[in-house]
């Protein structure tokens, strides 16, 4: 395997682990052969987990999320708390005066 390749394999690996964790990540980028090169670190990331990926690219940032994120009970509390947890510290941030 060549050194790109094996660089390919960690990166689709490491997003791997993070979409199994959190849906989604982001990545810049700096030009068409790194999106490209993004993309498919993501479809190979979806291949380890079984999974749907799905990838949005605007303005040098590649968003990279699990098209099925949330479909199954425990992920859809997380992603519940989560949205509380951000709420609350909002609020925290901003107390009554």
């Amino acid at each position: 395997m060549s050194h790109d390749q094996d660089h390919a394999a960690d990166l689709a690996a490491q997003w791997a682990e993070q979409l199994r964790r959190t849906g989604g990540l982001d990545a810049r980028y700096t030009d068409d052969e790194e999106l490209a090169r993004y993309r498919r670190a993501s479809r190979d990331a979806g291949k380890l987990l079984d999974r749907p990926v799905q990838t949005v690219a605007r303005r040098g940032v590649l968003h990279v999320s699990l098209a099925d994120w949330g479909d199954n009970p425990l992920e859809a509390r997380l992603e519940d708390a989560r949205t509380r947890n951000a709420i609350d510290r909002a609020f925290r941030a901003y107390p009554e005066r």
